[in-house]
């Protein structure tokens, strides 16, 4: 088999040209090229992450790509891309083909999950002018398979964040100043803080809005991140429906033209004269997250895990509205 008789130098390398954590596996073994790409060594939870794989063979070979169609592994496969047999110039002016698979994987859980090895076989090239005559040499078949890749999911929730226990922005950039500047300070001293202000509020809104993101993405992953952090009971039931609430009261704000989150009264009363069906089938999860911040009252984990599930339904009536609003504000 050619993959045993000939030396095959496997290497593993931080990419600097696509991202400073992309990951290259590269594999070559003879007149055979074999390259692994990943976007990215760490993602967030349900956000797209690239996997390339190229196969660069002698135009006697054909390549046999792996058959992967809904999974990899604990990733989801959510797009994928085939170009087969296309021409390859190299520097040697030899004739070669090349075979090319691109993968959009995401994972709606958190931690360290592995990207499987992945096998391409090559095949002595089989033309339909060949004589049956004419013996194969089957030789030349052989495979090629990549090495393991950990990738770590994060959440997009703040590990420290308390969904019921909002802190003020002030604390958040504070800066040291003088207990009693002179007046020449003052202006200064006045400037500084409200660009600090700005600052604060753009890095919050581009934290909100990573990669350009719509809100309706945005949205979804945290409902995702949400019900990761539920199964794995890392939140309570009041912290579950506190989130919740908050995440479509931010969405909400946004519909309506703010640039935060609204009171459950202002998203309920908005939705009302919006879309009535989604206010009341959201009306008693912000009533009930209020109740856990502002009287105390403890929300049953079967509400939780209810609404948890009911989320989807209600995001897609969200989005559905989101895209009427838009229309009609282009008409």
């Amino acid at each position: 088999m050619l993959s045993g008789c000939m030396a095959v130098l496997l290497c593993l390398v931080i990419s600097p040209g696509v991202k400073a954590d992309a990951i290259v596996q590269r594999q070559t073994d003879g007149s055979i090229d074999f390259i692994l790409r990943v976007s990215d060594s760490e993602t967030l939870i349900a956000e797209p992450l690239q996997v390339e794989i190229e196969v660069i063979v002698p135009s006697e070979l054909q390549v046999v790509l792996p058959a992967l169609e809904d999974s990899l592994g604990d990733w989801e496969i959510i797009a994928k891309e085939v170009r087969e047999d296309l021409p390859h110039a190299v520097t040697d002016g030899s004739n070669s083909r090349r075979w090319w698979m691109r993968l959009t994987l995401e994972c709606l859980q958190t931690g360290e999950f592995e990207i499987p090895s992945i096998e391409v076989q090559t095949l002595p090239r089989q033309s339909e002018s060949r004589s049956e005559d004419v013996a194969i040499d089957w030789d030349q078949a052989g495979s090629l398979v990549t090495q393991p890749i950990s990738i770590g999911v994060l959440s997009v929730l703040s590990e420290s964040a308390d969904p019921m226990k909002p802190e003020p922005i002030a604390d958040a950039i504070a800066i040291p100043v003088d207990s009693a500047p002179s007046r020449s300070w003052l202006p200064a001293v006045v400037v500084g803080l409200v660009v600090m202000l700005v600052a604060g509020a753009i890095g919050l809104l581009r934290i909100r809005s990573r990669r350009g993101i719509s809100d309706s993405v945005w949205a979804r992953r945290r409902v995702a991140d949400l019900q990761s952090q539920w199964q794995k009971q890392k939140l309570s039931a009041d912290e579950c429906v506190c989130e919740l609430s908050q995440i479509h009261r931010v969405w909400i704000g946004s519909m309506m033209g703010r640039e935060s989150a609204v009171s459950s009264e202002e998203a309920l009363a908005w939705l009302q004269d919006s879309e009535p069906a989604i206010a009341e089938n959201l009306r008693p999860t912000l009533t009930r997250a209020d109740e856990v911040s502002f009287a105390g009252i403890s929300a049953p984990p079967t509400e939780a895990d209810a609404w948890l599930n009911q989320s989807s339904d209600w995001m897609d009536q969200m989005e559905r509205l989101q895209i009427q609003l838009e229309q009609e504000a282009k008409a």
